[in-house]
């Protein structure tokens, strides 16, 4: 009996040498295991993060990578699919979560719902960290924050220095950028063309940085985004950019009726969205951002940044290390 107790004591005293404490970004403090091996995060752009991070620390998947995805994230391709909070109803499932057993979890702690969420999640037993990812700065915190989890603190500052470097660029321009004459964008999400963003939403974020203006004049109805704009909102908008979402789209709209009364299509103006390996600007709004920025920059004012493609090799050499060229 004496020695069940001692080695109950030992165990206990064992697991509380084994941990930590660590403060995220809204002030709470949580213990976390002293040796971090498996990450999972509830919302895709956070799981991007801690891929680009290191693809094995990746517990499981919101969804699977697509085939021309996987090259660039490694191991974590092959890592279980949990679901998470992205919108939509979407929820994770809690039980493959259970079986997986991460060693943490992180969260955005400002998508909508996130104090249910954390309630549903805190009874895992599992260790919950909340983030910030409501701007392109919050990335530094991400990556700092992974950093201090694994003590891998090399590779926290080499994407910290690079998300700085980025903002340091973005700082540098704007005064250029609003010394010219505004560049008035519309946004097409949809394989339609009829859904985009009003003004504040934050999936903006990487136009608001390029200094061009929104040509739409909406209000926003949700924080999801995806606003619903008729062909004569956007007949009036007339944009002198169109930015696609969507190839196919892109692609139809100079045989299209509807839209080729536009500026836009008729100089030319249509321009897709980079994908891979994912979106540059937004769904998810990730770390992609960074590029998202640049390519903003160097289509809407040519002659400020140069050519994005030694930027483009550069960030995958970063960022998707496990890529092969």
């Amino acid at each position: 009996m004496k020695l069940l107790s001692l080695f109950i004591f030992l165990l206990i005293f064992s697991n509380i040498i084994e941990a930590r404490s660590i403060t995220d970004d809204f002030g709470r403090v949580v213990t976390v295991p002293d040796k971090i091996t498996k990450i999972y995060s509830v919302s895709p752009p956070i799981t991007i993060s801690v891929t680009a991070f290191d693809p094995s620390l990746v517990a499981a998947l919101n969804f699977p990578f697509k085939e021309d995805q996987k090259p660039y994230v490694g191991v974590a391709a092959s890592k279980p699919v949990a679901g998470g909070y992205f919108g939509q109803g979407q929820t994770p499932n809690f039980e493959n979560i259970a079986a997986i057993k991460p060693d943490v979890i992180l969260m955005w702690g400002k998508s909508t719902g996130a104090e249910n969420e954390l309630k549903k999640l805190s009874m895992l037993g599992i260790p919950v960290l909340m983030v910030h990812n409501e701007s392109i700065n919050d990335l530094v915190g991400q990556f700092e924050l992974l950093g201090k989890l694994t003590g891998n603190t090399k590779r926290a500052s080499e994407l910290m220095h690079y998300t700085k470097e980025t903002l340091g660029l973005i700082q540098s321009l704007q005064a250029k950028v609003n010394a010219r004459k505004d560049v008035r964008y519309y946004f097409a999400e949809s394989l339609d063309g009829f859904a985009s963003e009003c003004d504040g939403s934050f999936h903006l974020e990487p136009f608001t940085y390029s200094g061009a203006k929104n040509a739409l004049n909406c209000k926003m109805s949700s924080n999801y985004g995806m606003e619903k704009i008729s062909m004569e909102t956007i007949l009036l908008a007339d944009p002198d950019v169109i930015v696609a979402m969507e190839g196919a789209f892109a692609s139809s709209v100079k045989s299209n009726p509807q839209w080729q009364s536009l500026r836009a299509v008729k100089t030319g103006h249509v321009l897709t969205v980079p994908t891979v390996p994912f979106n540059y600007i937004s769904r998810p709004p990730s770390l992609m951002r960074l590029m998202g920025i640049r390519w903003l920059i160097h289509s809407f004012y040519p002659d400020l940044i140069k050519p994005i493609d030694q930027e483009e090799k550069r960030f995958i050499k970063l960022f998707f290390p496990q890529y092969k060229h």
